[in-house]
């Protein structure tokens, strides 16, 4: 059973978020994602209809990424447990809900800040289809 946050838990996603039709119809991304959750740091690579890549990175590296989703360990753990529970996020826990209220998305970057509502949606569904995961937090 993989551990939030790893590399481990980010590639099973991965895997699941591939093979899932609802996700591959979103159309075509192309962007790199930081997801920052206390002070571990990953990359999720979106080319084409699928996420290429994943990896762990110095948080230096964020000014490189489109945007990058930073929230404390705690507020990851709610997101992903309310995913787990209605087999995706309900509306208070979308990534467009959240940034609104609390500010979640960053960028160095103001054209990649544009890529958040350009392929929000996918990465919505990329962290919606962890419900499939069976997940153990740090």
């Amino acid at each position: 059973m993989p551990v939030f946050p790893s590399v481990e838990w980010f590639q099973a996603v991965r895997t699941a978020a591939n093979a899932d039709p609802a996700f591959r119809s979103l159309g075509t991304a192309e962007a790199q994602v930081g997801v920052k959750v206390g002070d571990d740091v990953y990359v999720l690579d979106f080319d084409a209809f699928e996420c290429s890549g994943v990896s762990q990175v110095e948080e230096y590296y964020l000014v490189d990424v489109d945007f990058y989703l930073e929230m404390a360990q705690e507020e990851w753990r709610s997101l992903l447990t309310n995913v787990r529970e209605n087999d995706g996020a309900d509306s208070e826990h979308t990534f467009n809900t959240l940034d609104v209220e609390s500010g979640i998305v960053e960028s160095s970057n103001p054209f990649g800040m544009n890529n958040f509502p350009r392929y929000h949606l996918t990465v919505q569904r990329f962290f919606d289809v962890s419900a499939q995961i069976e997940t153990t937090f740090e």
